[in-house]
């Protein structure tokens, strides 16, 4: 077997890791930082890296930086390259919690733009929004306002072996035009518009070995007041329900829901359709400052819990 670490991607892969490094390195200096002395303040740019490590019979590959700036335009444009794109067999995105507005925006145009393709790529990972985070992550189309507009069944058409994917948030109905035979894992981070990710996924017959799903109800439960709240933007139980009782729901083996506003009733209605289904429900939504409690900025009454085990 070839070495994955002597090949050609590899080495454009370092030199892309020497590119990164320069452009901390520069930026550093504009700023007139001393990055060479060790009790230095870090600043975000330092964190502009790409990590490669051998995988299977190629290559993972992780990018971990700001989502709008040189740094991921080089790295964009190096992926882009067939020559390296043959060689990744999993691909990770990440970076420090910066963005604009309240959003870090991941937009993969200069991929899209290209023809390449990623014969041997297994496993897509793009961070979704943790509990801490000031910005929520999203995938969005170039040019679009918070849309993701199509870009995630743009990726995994490109992606033929495909058997892990984790995204912050939901795709769009054409994701489901295309046929992932290999798609076992599949996680969906939280974001305002679910797609109707649930209903659209209830009713695909794409994804054969579909077997394990982790879905993010919508960040509008915790972000906006039920009163000023599109309902279309929260998956209905019925939605779930339907989801259960499909093909693709009887194929699964582990289901995690997280933030839901399902009742417990809900919850044990859906377990008796599925009783051998491994059904989890986990509730870590997104955070907010105390401050903004009594001005009412968002709900709050997912962040102050009574003590749990008291009946």
């Amino acid at each position: 077997m070839t070495n994955p670490l002597s090949n050609s991607a590899y080495m454009r892969l370092f030199n892309l890791q020497a590119a990164l490094h320069a452009w901390t390195r520069d930026t550093a200096a504009e700023y007139e930082v001393d990055d060479t002395a060790p009790d230095h303040p870090l600043w975000s740019f330092h964190f502009n890296y790409l990590s490669v490590a051998p995988m299977l019979n190629g290559l993972h590959v992780e990018y971990h930086g700001s989502t709008y700036e040189t740094p991921f335009d080089m790295t964009i444009a190096c992926l882009s390259e067939q020559v390296v794109a043959d060689s990744i067999t999993s691909l990770a995105f990440s970076g420090p919690d910066e963005g604009a507005n309240g959003t870090r925006e991941w937009t993969f145009s200069g991929l899209l733009d290209s023809q390449v393709r990623f014969p041997i790529l297994r496993a897509l990972y793009v961070r979704p929004t943790e509990p801490d985070h000031h910005n929520g992550s999203i995938i969005v189309r170039e040019g679009s306002i918070l849309d993701e507009g199509g870009d995630i069944a743009r990726l995994v058409a490109r992606m033929p072996y495909l058997t892990e994917m984790t995204v912050p948030n939901a795709p769009d109905a054409g994701f489901f035009e295309h046929s992932l035979p290999h798609l076992e894992a599949l996680r969906i981070g939280g974001n305002f518009d679910t797609k109707y990710f649930i209903r659209n996924l209830a009713s695909a017959d794409t994804m054969p070995n579909l077997t394990r799903l982790d879905f993010t109800e919508s960040t509008e439960l915790q972000m906006t007041w039920a009163k000023d709240r599109e309902e279309a933007l929260v998956t209905p139980f019925a939605a779930y329900e339907r989801l259960f009782e499909s093909a693709v729901g009887a194929q699964l083996k582990a289901l995690v829901l997280r933030n839901t506003r399902l009742s417990r009733e809900e919850l044990e209605h859906l377990q008796t359709i599925r009783p051998g289904l491994q059904f989890m429900v986990i509730q870590a939504a997104q955070g907010g400052y105390v401050s903004h409690f009594r001005r009412r900025v968002f709900p709050f009454k997912h962040l102050v819990q009574t003590d749990p085990g008291v009946e």
